[in-house]
């Protein structure tokens, strides 16, 4: 299958995540989607930004493409990369610019685990500018009014030495996240069953 023929479609969730707010989580994530800004989840790993993330997903009704961080991770894993195909060599889009052209929710899950070199690559989409730009094909992707970056990292839980870089940090704005009270967690572990 080519990698291009995935549609946007398959990345929207049709039913409803359960998400129990603990504040007003859900109001400053729509107010930072109505005006385009990119969002950050801050919180240990297991307290719910990325269930946070599957319902916002769904209640706004957009695709949510999901990237794992990694230290092998690329600019062109995110971005793209030409590929053999038969006796061509084709362009593949990766999930960031399949995001941006479709105007997509990308989520990239603890960012800080990325190599600092392919991070770099989001913050024009970052900026009033919200452009991705493919220097391998020539292209400066704008991304649509739709589109939204979300990361999440895990401050103070993971080694000082990875740390989101204060260029990258200053570009979002932040939800702190934390394990729920008992009460809500029985609630989440009852719908889970």
């Amino acid at each position: 299958m080519d990698a291009n023929s995935i549609k946007p479609e398959n990345y929207i969730i049709q039913d409803e995540p359960y998400y129990h707010p603990v504040s007003d989580e859900i109001e400053v994530f729509e107010s930072a989607y109505k005006n385009q800004l990119p969002v950050l989840l801050k919180g240990p790993t297991g307290c719910g930004k990325t269930r946070f993330m599957e319902y916002m997903s769904w209640r706004l009704k957009r695709p949510l493409i999901t990237v794992s961080c990694h230290d092998d991770l690329t600019a062109s894993d995110l971005v793209g990369r030409y590929l053999i195909a038969g006796s061509d060599t084709v362009w593949i889009d990766g999930p960031l610019a399949k995001a941006v052209r479709s105007g997509a929710i990308c989520y990239l899950d603890e960012i800080v685990e990325a190599r600092k070199d392919t991070t770099v690559v989001i913050h024009p989409l970052c900026d009033d500018r919200r452009v991705l730009p493919i220097e391998k094909i020539g292209e400066v992707l704008q991304a649509t009014p739709e589109f939204c970056m979300a990361i999440s990292y895990n401050p103070g839980y993971q080694s000082i030495l990875k740390d989101l870089k204060q260029s990258t940090r200053q570009r979002f704005v932040a939800l702190e996240f934390d394990y729920p009270e008992s009460k809500i967690e029985q609630a989440i572990i009852e719908s889970e069953t």
